[in-house]
């Protein structure tokens, strides 16, 4: 667990009578060697592998203390009925500001603009092309919690809101008032901003690759607080540098920490922020009270609020 003060945790875990062993090792075999005999697993972007869940001997229920739970191999937790859950609700509103956030500061021009005034430079035409939001089209790629939470946000400025996601009913679409694209490259060819709120799975890994920017227009603003790996790196620098798209702001990469030698941290039209989007004190208060609901209550002989794998006890996942 990446939390440096566990008191929470250990008194929550007394509910189930339980103890918090924390392990802090980034060795795969010294982890399977560490929760051999844990009753639960909980873990923040720790990869969680098959062979690791094969060591697991008592194990009820592998905890993703996030939203994502592409860290743990599903399939192996499923064949050894062990319950896999995570906390899908306790950021949204954090991470749907983060994205609008990111959406106003590149399309304003924002670091260009404040590194000119560091140098007592007072000319706003260096951030020359700017565009007002009224009718322009914001594309959201995931329509999920986040992404709905975003539509409101985008529509108070006045954006038009179009979105790709093949696993959401039309309804959704309509009660959100949110154009519906069952093309991914339609989405792309119409909006001046794109927000991505996808789950990391086969599907979407490096869902917007070379082809994918092409498809964009040169003024377009790309926003991304999913997960690193739905963009293809390669293909994001090659558009960045060659003015294919107007800017990116992303809050996930596909390596976190990212190596110094990244040549997107020196891009100067993209923004990084440190995966931060999910952070608030809320939040941050929300995700320990939700996780540890979820392991308490399963220990204790509970369903899950939130279960990845629902086919364990028959159910079908309508997520």
């Amino acid at each position: 667990m990446k939390w440096r003060d566990l008191t929470y945790f250990e008194r929550r875990a007394e509910e189930a009578n339980a103890i918090i062993v924390p392990v802090y090792s980034e060795d795969e075999n010294e982890f399977a060697s560490a929760v051999h005999d844990a009753s639960a697993v909980v873990v923040i972007a720790r990869k969680v592998s098959c062979a690791t869940i094969e060591k697991c001997s008592c194990c009820e229920i592998i905890l993703a203390l996030s939203v994502g739970y592409d860290c743990i191999d599903v399939d192996a937790a499923t064949e050894k009925n062990i319950v896999v859950s995570n906390v899908p609700v306790y950021c949204t509103d954090d991470v749907a500001n983060h994205a609008m956030t990111l959406i106003l500061t590149i399309s304003r021009k924002i670091p260009a603009l404040i590194r000119e005034t560091r140098l007592a430079k007072w000319d706003y035409n260096i951030a020359k092309p700017v565009f007002n939001y009224r009718g322009k089209t914001l594309g959201i790629i995931g329509l999920g919690k986040i992404g709905r939470a975003v539509v409101g946000k985008a529509q108070g400025f006045g954006m038009e809101v179009a979105a790709y996601d093949p696993y959401v009913d039309d309804d959704i679409f309509e009660h959100l008032r949110v154009k519906r694209h069952y093309e991914l490259f339609e989405l792309l060819e119409e909006a001046d901003y794109i927000s991505v709120h996808a789950r990391l799975t086969p599907e979407t890994r490096h869902l917007l690759d070379k082809e994918a920017f092409s498809h964009m227009k040169e003024t377009a603003v790309l926003v991304n607080t999913a997960r690193g790996n739905i963009i293809d790196e390669d293909a994001l620098y090659a558009a960045l540098e060659t003015s294919g798209i107007a800017g990116a702001g992303v809050d996930v990469l596909s390596m976190e920490p990212p190596k110094k030698e990244n040549r997107l941290l020196r891009c100067d039209t993209l923004v990084v922020t440190p995966h931060i989007a999910w952070y608030s004190e809320e939040s941050l208060a929300r995700v320990k009270v939700q996780g540890m609901d979820e392991v308490v209550g399963v220990l204790s002989g509970k369903r899950p609020r939130y279960i990845v794998n629902p086919e364990i006890f028959g159910l079908r996942n309508t997520r």
